[in-house]
């Protein structure tokens, strides 16, 4: 697997669906909260707020999907057990703990699909974990 040192040299490298799906989110991340800055974390974009990671996508996973996390960084505490600090009426979001869920897309007309959801969601997130 290639270890990516840029953006650039990522988004070079995406082809095929997961290309399209990348590129889409990316797209729908961005015009949603312009103000966000782009970097690289787990080899995949990321999106980060005032200095804190809140959005990245996991594109190394068993299921060969493209998806993407939605968190608070590593500087608050999780509770697994706790109800989501978000709620998600759409259901698009599958909860790992209070404040770590995850959306799985299936192909680039699924993220086509979900874009205005994606998008009500994605401000939503960036208000509450600020």
């Amino acid at each position: 697997m290639e270890k990516f040192k840029t953006l650039e040299a990522f988004y070079t490298s995406q082809s095929g669906d997961q290309k399209a799906q990348v590129e889409e989110i990316r797209n729908i991340i961005m015009a949603a909260v312009p103000r966000l800055e782009e970097t690289l974390k787990w080899n995949a974009p990321n999106f980060v707020l005032n200095g804190e990671d809140r959005l990245t996508m996991n594109l190394m996973n068993k299921e060969g999907k493209v998806k993407l996390i939605f968190h608070m960084g590593a500087t608050k505490k999780e509770d697994k057990k706790a109800d989501p600090v978000m709620t998600d009426s759409i259901g698009l979001i599958s909860w790992n703990s209070n404040m770590r869920g995850t959306i799985t897309f299936e192909s680039s007309q699924h993220v086509s699909q979900v874009s205005k959801q994606l998008t009500e969601l994605v401000r939503e997130w960036l208000r509450i974990s600020v």
